[in-house]
């Protein structure tokens, strides 16, 4: 596989996907006419999905299905089909996850849940009524997350596997989401390191790293060794993007209006927050713990927040093991069992990601 070739493909790849994604809704459309009542969410539901993200899951399944072997082009509808049922699952996650948040934007817009609100205008108990038709459409977009893959025309073998795969990282990702809930009660002295990089590998790595590669790389014909390798290369690099996901949230946190919903604010557990609460003195990991246990947010207790964890010096650290975490991640990719093309495709995948990553985020 030549690099410059790839890399070329791998640039075409999300028009593909964009023009492919746009086509799919307007050819389900016809399937999902359930009447007047159903037709604006079903339009809601697609612009939703259609919102320009980074589609990191479905890049990264096409560059796998490369990487190790596949040789359909990647306009190739069955594969495109196989990309999407990636992005259609995010788009499920992101749907509660934006309900048990109780968020109010995605990608610079509503969340789906509130636009089904705004659309019900001043009606009573139109918020209660927003979410619980945001949780089904979430479930719809599960199903159709399965049956996209499951009619792909893959060989049948190829296919039924790749849907246990997607069946379990479902239920990783259902796991982490429970830890992010119920590690989010606790005080943060009660919060292990350990508890938190679990979460973060159960709720993100899973479905966001480890599913693509390892599903295209299914598709493509590789071995079970080959898949397991996969799994063990990334999960330092997972947990690497999630570090510089929190530094990222931490530094808009910081910005103009800190009072925005933020996974501080939120009382969601992270590692900066660990860090910070690791490296300060008792007096203050107390203003720390005061702080966190507010519920309302006021402009004092965010400054505090925000006072401390600069004075932790946990960005810094943070900043250090995530780079540390890659270089580890890039030893091991060397030393793996790996062909010399499939370490340097997987490092091309990586870095492209990366980039993308560096300043918003992997949403």
């Amino acid at each position: 596989m030549a690099t410059t070739a790839f890399g070329t493909e791998l640039q075409q790849a999300p028009a593909l996907f964009e023009a492919y994604l746009a086509r799919f809704f307007h050819e389900e459309a016809e399937r999902y006419a359930y009447g007047d009542l159903f037709e604006p969410l079903y339009l809601d539901m697609t612009e939703f999905v259609g919102r320009r993200g980074k589609r990191i899951r479905p890049l990264l399944m096409l560059g796998a299905y490369r990487v190790f072997g596949g040789d359909r082009a990647l306009e190739d509808t069955a594969l495109l089909r196989a990309a999407l049922s990636l992005e259609l699952l995010h788009a499920f996650i992101l749907v509660h996850d934006d309900v048990i948040d109780r968020s109010e934007r995605r990608r610079g817009l509503s969340t789906l849940h509130k636009l089904v609100e705004e659309r019900l205008g001043r009606m009573e108990g139109a918020a209660r009524t927003g979410e619980n038709v945001a949780v089904v459409i979430g479930d719809m977009l599960f199903a159709l997350a399965l049956e996209t893959l499951r009619t792909a025309d893959f060989p049948i073998e190829r296919r039924d596997a790749a849907l246990g795969h997607f069946l379990r990282y479902i239920t990783d990702t259902g796991a982490g989401e429970v830890y992010d809930i119920l590690l989010g009660t606790r005080d943060i002295a009660r919060v292990a390191e350990e508890d938190i990089s679990r979460m973060y590998t159960l709720k993100t790595t899973r479905y966001t790293f480890e599913a693509p590669l390892v599903l295209g790389a299914l598709l493509a014909g590789a071995s079970g060794d080959v898949l397991a390798e996969l799994s063990r290369l990334i999960e330092p690099v997972g947990l690497a993007f999630q570090i510089q996901n929190d530094l990222i949230e931490y530094q808009k946190f910081k910005g103009v209006n800190r009072l925005r919903q933020t996974d501080l604010l939120e009382g969601k557990k992270t590692l900066l927050l660990r860090s910070a609460f690791d490296h300060l003195d008792d007096l203050d990991r107390s203003f720390l713990q005061l702080c966190l246990s507010t519920r309302t947010s006021n402009d004092t207790s965010v400054s505090k927040i925000e006072q401390l964890i600069d004075k932790s010096g946990a960005v810094g650290l943070l900043t250090t093991s995530m780079n540390k975490l890659f270089r580890s991640a890039e030893a091991e990719v060397a030393d793996s069992a790996l062909t010399p093309d499939q370490q340097a495709g997987f490092r091309e995948l990586i870095s492209r990601i990366w980039k993308q990553t560096q300043h918003s985020g992997a949403d």
